[in-house]
């Protein structure tokens, strides 16, 4: 969904700008970033980091640093070292395309407004991620999601802080282009020090890496023994369906049930009210409502309204001219407000009407 607006307008919220994007990970930053006051920021899906990254975040902000991280997802190495947990759905995460997902107006709202019912939202995949559990002696609730689940927080950790938020897409171009969910950017990162002098962007943990730079599901199954013996009872399973049961079998062919002659039906219909009641209102009735129906699927127009500017769009479209057109609905009009009606009358209906179904 593209983080185009987010970069450029956080560009502009701090005194020295956005001071360089990086592509490299963490451990490889040592010497590369100010270690004075400075932010770095990380929006991704998800964020994988090894063993050296850990180390190397968690004394940038031991020396009063802030790193913020927002993500779906965010490797359990860092998060059980700050003694917090969030929720993650593998399903929907690994298995689903988001723009297939349902959707619904979901918002976000911040712990410290003035206006308690202040809320961010957009029309797109609810924002159900949340912060199951933290420690609430290092730890500040900052903001919610729908639910009114804790999603953003800030945990203090030596002289700097971690800043989590479970919702990226409340950086895309889509959220912050929609009403003034701009000030929603600029209050999250109100939060941050005043004395800032240093803000680094990531691009690095965008590219959805692992600890290893090698991720794939099965690593992470790997790590999990529940989900690997889970991979591998489904894979034998699907073995043994393959074995016994992939013999070829006769696809069951559906019936065809052949169309019904509808213009057969419609005569068969008239005729017999005709004959047997000689009602000619209600057979009048009748063909205006086959009428209309034609005009809806073969000139697409809406008969909600037979005014003027409809006689003007079925005469251009159908070739009658429109005073014929005008007259048919006057026709129509009049035998709605009559109580019966004459052969004479009903016969030029009839043939008013017949010359749409001729073209």
């Amino acid at each position: 969904m593209g983080s185009y607006i987010a970069y450029h307008y956080l560009n502009s919220l701090f005194d020295y700008g956005v001071t360089d994007v990086t592509n490299e990970k963490f451990s490889n930053l040592r010497y590369q970033i100010n270690y004075n006051k400075s932010l770095y920021v990380v929006i991704a899906r998800a964020v994988f980091i090894n063993k050296a990254d850990l180390e190397s975040m968690l004394n940038y902000v031991d020396n009063g640093n802030t790193i913020f991280i927002s993500a779906n997802y965010i490797d359990e190495k860092l998060m059980d070292t700050l003694q917090a947990d969030m929720s993650f759905d593998m399903g929907a995460f690994y298995g689903f395309n988001e723009y297939k997902l349902d959707k619904n107006d979901t918002w976000l709202s911040l712990a410290h407004e003035t206006d308690r019912n202040r809320k961010y939202g957009f029309y797109f995949v609810p924002f159900d991620q949340e912060i199951l559990s933290y420690d609430s002696t290092s730890t500040q609730v900052l903001g919610y999601n729908e639910k009114k689940d804790v999603n953003f927080i800030s945990i203090d950790h030596g002289q700097g802080k971690f800043i989590i938020h479970t919702a990226p897409a409340a950086f895309s171009n889509y959220f912050l282009l929609t009403g003034s969910n701009k000030e929603y950017l600029e209050k999250m990162f109100s939060y941050f020090n005043s004395e800032t002098t240093s803000v680094y962007w990531d691009n690095y943990y965008r590219a959805r890496r692992s600890s290893d730079d090698d991720f794939s599901i099965f690593n992470y199954f790997k790590k999990h023994a529940p989900l690997l013996y889970a991979f591998l009872i489904a894979l034998a399973l699907l073995l043994i369906f393959l074995a016994f049961g992939g013999r070829r079998r006769q696809r069951f062919v559906p019936e065809k049930i052949p169309f019904a002659n509808s213009t057969v039906s419609y005569t068969e219909t008239i005729g017999r009210l005709y004959l047997q009641k000689k009602d000619n209102r209600n057979i009048a009735l009748k063909m205006f409502t086959y009428f209309l129906e034609h005009v809806r699927v073969n000139y697409y127009l809406n008969t909600q309204n037979l005014n003027n500017e409809f006689a003007e769009a079925l005469s251009r479209k159908s070739g009658v001219p429109e005073t014929r057109v005008k007259r048919l609905l006057q026709l129509m009009d009049d035998t709605d407000r009559s109580a019966n009606i004459g052969d004479m009358r009903l016969l030029e209906l009839h043939n008013l009407i017949q010359e749409y179904f001729k073209k």
